[in-house]
């Protein structure tokens, strides 16, 4: 429900709705999604560290038998 997003300089962004998460990407991005409202991105050096409710997934997995 609320994800803090460490800068590399210490400060920190807080982001306190309900319903955001984060999701760490392959890649070294960092996507924190709100509910209603588009995702934030970070780039690779814009972030040095993530605290709070990280996304689930969301797919289904279908499975044959």
């Amino acid at each position: 429900m609320t994800v803090r997003v460490i800068l590399p300089g210490g400060d920190a962004d807080k982001y306190m709705r309900f319903g955001d998460a984060y999701v760490k990407r392959n890649d070294g991005t960092l996507d924190v999604t709100r509910t209603g409202a588009a995702s934030l991105t970070y780039a690779v050096g814009e972030w040095a560290d993530v605290e709070g409710d990280e996304c689930t997934s969301r797919r289904r997995r279908f499975f044959r038998r």
